[in-house]
């Protein structure tokens, strides 16, 4: 049934028929949904969700700064997750509901406010917890953006928007392909979700070349960090290689923006990192596809052959399909 059959329904029904409904609803229901019932119920029961979005609410970011960072600081420390005696074990599975609801106060908040900066910057701080809950148990869920309702790459673009919306600068751009490249992911995302959703707020040429510039940066200091770590810390190299892959497939995407694919192909290969220049190929080529640049795609499968590079069967197959289309 829609929803309005189901208020219709509703409206003619006697209580005890409802409830009966109800109970034999939610008794059909597993186990892994039923946790997430409990609480929105709670809070839908106790009036909690009344407030009508075209009711303007003043937000007093004082109070609402104070609430996220003592909500940071409990989440790093496990204070959702593991038993303790600061976060009562009945509240701990509310984490979700505070960060949804930190999220929609936030970005209540107009960029004339004398504290937009900030509150910028405590979206940032959300979103990094969140990507960092990614890769250690913070809560008990395992997939933290999809149990705040967000997409990784959605909120990463609200986190764009807003930290462009007060204007450009190198600072914030470096921030944000740091956090592009650098977080956590969702069982849902991948690094070039967030990159495609950076590269299509660079509105402009400078800021293009701003970007590529702040990148290239990033990609040096990261090989020159990698070069000192010595082989017992493996997994930091590993960390800092794939940090490198991501930054040299968002130098490849915004020099294919700029319409300069030739400088961006060879310093894509010259710069990221695999121990077969195949596989270097084959990501350059799923990024062309994922920007839909068809031309690119050729030219850049052309310039690896050229280099002597064996491309695997199912790419040649698929460079013979796209030239007889081209």
């Amino acid at each position: 049934m829609k929803v309005l059959e189901i208020k219709q329904l509703i409206s003619t029904s006697d209580r005890p028929l409802l409830e009966k409904a109800f109970v034999e609803c939610y008794k059909r229901l597993p186990k892994s949904k039923k946790e997430e019932l409990d609480l929105m119920l709670s809070v839908i029961l106790s009036g909690e969700d009344s407030k009508t979005d075209n009711k303007k609410i003043l937000v007093n970011f004082e109070t609402l700064s104070r609430d996220i960072q003592e909500f940071l600081e409990n989440a790093y420390a496990q204070n959702y997750f593991a038993p303790n005696r600061i976060i009562p074990k009945s509240q701990r599975p509310k984490w979700r509901f505070l960060v949804k609801n930190y999220i929609k106060q936030l970005e209540k908040i107009q960029v004339e406010d004398e504290n937009y900066e900030e509150s910028v910057k405590l979206l940032a701080d959300l979103y990094k917890m969140l990507c960092y809950a990614c890769n250690y148990y913070l809560f008990s869920s395992d997939d933290v953006f999809h149990s705040i309702g967000w997409p990784q790459e959605e909120l990463y673009l609200v986190l764009v928007k807003r930290t462009f919306a007060a204007g450009y600068s190198r600072e914030k751009i470096s921030l944000l392909l740091a956090a592009a490249v650098s977080e956590g992911l969702s069982r849902e995302s991948l690094p070039v979700c967030q990159e495609m959703a950076l590269l299509s707020e660079l509105k402009t040429s400078d800021v293009k070349y701003a970007a590529l510039e702040e990148a290239k940066k990033l990609v040096d200091e990261r090989c020159q960090k990698r070069m000192k770590l010595s082989k017992q810390r493996d997994q930091e190299r590993y960390e800092l290689k794939e940090e490198i892959n991501n930054l040299c497939d968002m130098i490849l995407m915004i020099q294919a923006a700029l319409a300069e694919l030739e400088d961006g192909i060879r310093y894509y290969f010259k710069n990221s990192i695999d121990l077969d220049k195949e596989i270097t190929l084959y990501r350059a080529l799923g990024l062309m596809e994922w920007m839909q640049m068809e031309k690119e795609w050729i030219q850049i499968y052309e310039y690896g052959v050229g280099k002597k590079i064996g491309p695997r069967e199912s790419l040649i197959q698929e460079y013979e399909d796209r030239k007889k289309t081209h």
